[in-house]
């Protein structure tokens, strides 16, 4: 594929450049457009920025030069850092613009002002979710590491008041998400345990370990495997170059199943030893804990009415419906009013919407149904549910374990399909469980009884055996002891 212009990749940077420069006569619209894109790719914080710089500087200074490309006046520093640039003098852009963004830190008080220092202590530090909850493998580590390596700070990220009072209850130091002390932590910790992506802002050193749980078994294409995105204003090219600097970071990833590994290995252009195949930690209260008794301490603790079934909704979100970038809308489109008149008097409907969603269910007027889409721990609904109705979340490659009925509730499985994202098989093959396209069905369906039969069958028991088969309850252990040998190892060769 031609490289696109204008783009905030490596590639289209050095596209850029070159045929600016090799442009007889650079019109007025298109200097106006160099020197917008200039001004992003010299903001002092953008994290690739010498990346960008360094592969074309003889050919960006003459650039420059030609477009006369200069700084509001008050702007010293960034006037000092251009005509160095234009002089070809790199080595001296690069020293003040390492002062700017230095400044930039001073001013903002979100990045930590020990950007330079190879200083590492023993600090771990846990990130879930981008600090929403604590849950997750980050949350079934903490426990595992915060008594094996007792000589180690424990810190776990968290970004909202309810959790940090949670936490302190239970003696869990915390730190807020995005502030000065966090950036600092994150400069300092020794090891890094996070399930989603984090800041391009945060550097990682080389003496660092960055492990990276992830948080499912891949159904939706990820990342280099996607052809199409839906996030505003941010192109392909530019999505995937941020992906892939983000992966670069990771020191090992987490997978459950060797399928996994094969799509983890694609999406995120990873080598064989940065896969770490030993199961989830998250999987392992879905194996220890699945037993009636707990349920039950389960359902009192979300005052869910202990003598009826629960069934547990928990769709994703759609790319393509958001309120802003990171935020999506949640439209239900299980009719409530049947299935309180259908299901109300055996059955309550528990809702999990997926962390991104942002759209808060207005639920007040149904007494059966209800939002549990805060809880801490997705592993509780799953425990204490009888049912799980889902539609392209992965959610169900965890749920199989506790061998309980699976519904999928497909509306817009065809524009999911094509539109969205896609699969990476098609979506009806392996699906341990029916799909229906509307609620009359789907209701209609649970109300026969016929949904408890389908954790009997073939292609059921098929499913785990392909999928879960590191769901053993010790994949905690597993990887709390790869990570402790890592760091054994490290000492010796010191």
């Amino acid at each position: 594929m031609k490289e696109k212009l204008f783009l905030m990749t490596e590639d289209s940077f050095n596209s850029t450049v070159a045929f600016y420069s090799n442009k007889e006569q650079i019109d007025s619209t298109s200097k106006e457009k160099l020197f917008y894109y200039f001004n992003k790719v010299f903001n002092p914080l953008f994290p690739y920025k010498f990346d960008f710089i360094l592969e074309n500087r003889c050919e960006l200074s003459i650039l420059l030069k030609r477009i006369d490309y200069k700084s509001p006046k008050k702007s010293i520093f960034k006037n000092l850092e251009i005509k160095a640039m234009k002089k070809g003098n790199y080595k001296y852009s690069y020293m003040i613009s390492q002062f700017r963004k230095l400044l930039s830190t001073v001013r903002s008080a979100q990045y930590s002002t020990k950007i330079f220092s190879e200083k590492i202590d023993n600090i771990i530090i846990y990130e879930s979710f981008n600090g929403k909850s604590f849950s997750d493998s980050p949350r079934m580590l903490y426990f595992y590491l915060s008594k094996a390596l007792p000589e180690y700070k424990h810190v776990v990220v968290s970004d909202n008041d309810t959790l940090d009072e949670q936490l302190a209850h239970l003696n869990i130091e915390t730190v807020k998400k995005n502030t000065k002390k966090y950036f600092e932590l994150y400069n300092n910790a020794k090891v890094w345990i996070v399930n989603t992506r984090l800041s391009p802002q945060i550097k990682k050193k080389s003496n660092q370990l960055y492990i990276q749980t992830w948080h499912g078994t891949p159904l939706k294409k990820l990342a280099n495997d996607q052809t199409v995105i839906s996030i505003p204003d941010v192109t392909l090219e530019e999505y995937l170059y941020g992906f892939n600097k983000e992966t670069s970071r990771w020191d090992s990833l987490l997978s459950p199943s060797e399928v996994a590994t094969e799509r983890f290995q694609s999406a995120f252009n990873l080598e064989n030893d940065q896969i770490l195949t030993l199961g989830y930690p998250r999987n392992d209260d879905l194996i220890n804990l699945n037993n009636a008794d707990y349920a039950y301490q389960l359902k009192q603790k979300y005052n869910i009415p202990t003598n009826k079934k629960v069934v547990l909704y928990a769709p994703t979100w759609r790319d393509n419906d958001r309120v802003d970038i990171g935020q999506y809308n949640l439209k239900l489109q299980i009719d409530l009013e049947d299935f309180n008149k259908q299901l109300g008097n055996e059955y309550v409907l528990a809702i999990r919407a997926h962390y991104l969603v942002s759209e808060h269910l207005n639920l007040d007027r149904y007494d059966n149904i209800y939002d549990l889409s805060k809880a801490n721990d997705v592993n509780e609904l799953f425990l204490m549910s009888d049912t799980l109705i889902t539609d392209y979340s992965s959610v169900y490659f965890d749920y199989a374990n506790l061998h309980r009925p699976i519904l999928f509730f497909a509306y817009d499985k065809d524009a999911y399909a094509n539109d969205i994202r896609g699969f990476y098989l098609p979506y009806e093959e392996e699906l341990p469980g029916p799909i229906f396209k509307t609620s009359e069905d789907l209701i209609a369906h649970i109300k026969s009884g016929e949904y408890e039969k389908i954790p009997h069958s073939e292609e059921y028991k098929a499913f785990t055996h392909k999928y879960n088969y590191l769901d053993d309850g010790e994949a905690t252990k597993r990887v709390g002891e790869y990570i402790m040998s890592t760091l054994i190892k490290e000492k010796e060769f010191q």
